[in-house]
């Protein structure tokens, strides 16, 4: 039941068009005027990420319908801390990196029609209008190849775009749900699975070597699998969006 990240192509279409535009819009002199040059940096950034509420399909979580792409039902999770670090070098404007995060969830529940599990006792059972309330949280780890463009026209503050393609690593350590009463386990393992993500902020060139930045991300991930309480599968969608700031370092 893998998902491509449905907006990945959207967003990676989008971001070129951006980039290219300021590309073509960005006059050289004023590039030239303004660039800190060319060299290595380093960057380290903090925020807060909010997940739009996650699919969640699997073989014993059912709305009725069939077929792949179903959505049958919904997780709830709450917004946590991220944060990061990234590294690369810039060739005036143009500037290319490896950048890693890490974000943490707090999974509240799901919904679905229909759900099928094991409790804790060993009994199957199965719901009908479930909303299971869940204990735990998801941890995810992502790390990504980017190419970043700084608009900048000879001024102390620059805005810039960007984008990547890299792997996630999601994590559900023992988390256990209870549904009617019944305790059971929901997940307790990982996964790691391809991502994309579209970059957009602002940065302030504080000196030569120091440039404070703002911005905001969003981040796709195609389908991380998880078994059930059953020995069954499900798959969970993630997106997210994400603000942070941050300080960058000019060698």
């Amino acid at each position: 039941m893998m998902r491509s990240a449905p907006n990945a192509s959207v967003a990676l279409a989008a971001l070129s068009a951006a980039i290219l535009l300021v590309g073509m819009a960005t006059p050289p002199a004023c590039a030239a005027e303004g660039s800190a040059g060319d060299g290595p940096y380093l960057r380290a950034f903090g925020g807060y990420s909010v997940i739009e509420d996650p699919s969640i399909q699997g073989d014993n979580i059912s709305n009725g319908a069939v077929g792949p792409g179903i959505s049958r039902g919904s997780l709830s999770a709450s917004g946590g801390f991220m944060g990061g670090g990234a590294g690369g070098y810039r060739w005036g404007i143009l500037r290319l990196e490896g950048m890693g995060t890490y974000e943490s969830h707090d999974l509240n529940s799901f919904t679905t029609p229909q759900f099928t599990y094991r409790d804790l006792g060993g009994t199957l059972r199965t719901d009908m209008n479930a909303a299971p309330s869940l204990s735990g949280n998801m941890q995810i780890f992502t790390g990504f190849v980017n190419a970043m463009l700084d608009v900048d026209f000879g001024y102390p503050v620059q805005p810039f775009v960007g984008g990547g393609v890299g792997f996630a690593h999601v994590n559900m350590d023992n988390v256990t749900g209870t549904s009617n009463g019944n305790i059971f386990r929901f997940a307790d393992g990982s996964d790691t699975v391809l991502a994309f993500h579209a970059l957009i902020g602002v940065a302030y060139k504080i000196t030569s070597m120091f440039t404070a930045e703002a911005g905001y991300r969003y981040l796709t991930l195609n389908d991380a699998s998880f078994t059930d309480s059953t020995g069954g599968n499900f798959d969970v969608g993630i997106d997210s969006h994400q603000g942070w700031i941050g300080l960058r370092v000019n060698f």
